[in-house]
């Protein structure tokens, strides 16, 4: 097993019209700074005017102890209805963003799609029991190698499962802090900052 695609999906609904919405979800350092999962060390435009197809931004962003640093790309753009980038890495990692008017705002979905290796499921935090069993399936690849690559899949996916369960919680939480953002009235942004 090289590598698993995940894919996560998450909406929501906003008392806000199309246009500020995409506006937000548009620019990607005001988008960061409100996902409540990073901290935003470094986001920047690397071509200057309004984002189009083509427009490059540079993030560095850190999640707990870990800092990423990217590359992304804007691949598609429909203004007022669609965003998709596609990061600069050697895996798959590509975002795709739809606004919709519906009765009363509008409705912001996002999706994500991202390659998973194996070496990024076997760094992921797991119960000491589930490490040591890792490690026994490592051992018994030297003795019993097709009852461990069997194994060895099976935890694999295990992970990739419990790693897309994060993703879908991280992703509705910043949804969620998107639309309490726009829904919050001007003046009370201003004076939270």
């Amino acid at each position: 097993m090289e590598s698993v695609i995940v894919r996560v999906m998450a909406a929501v609904e906003i008392r806000a019209p199309v246009s500020p919405v995409f506006t937000l979800v548009s620019d990607p350092p005001a988008k960061a700074r409100l996902n409540p999962f990073l901290q935003v060390i470094r986001i920047e435009r690397e071509d200057p005017g309004p984002l189009r197809e083509g427009s490059v931004t540079f993030l560095r962003l850190q999640k707990g102890t870990r800092i990423f640093e990217y590359r992304t790309r804007c691949i598609r753009l429909e203004p007022d209805r669609l965003l998709e980038n596609q990061a600069e890495l050697p895996t798959l990692f590509r975002v795709r963003v739809e606004v919709q008017p519906i009765p009363g705002g509008t409705r912001l979905t996002q999706r994500e799609e991202c390659e998973i290796t194996t070496a990024m499921l076997e760094h992921l935090p797991v119960p000491r029991r589930a490490e040591r069993a890792w490690r026994t399936i490592k051992l018994l690849s030297l003795v019993a190698p097709s009852l461990a690559r069997e194994t060895y899949a099976v935890i694999l996916r295990e992970r990739a499962d419990a790693l897309r369960v994060v993703m879908e919680r991280e992703l509705r939480g910043w949804l969620q802090a998107i639309k309490e953002h726009l829904e919050t009235a001007p003046e009370e942004r201003s004076a939270v900052r």
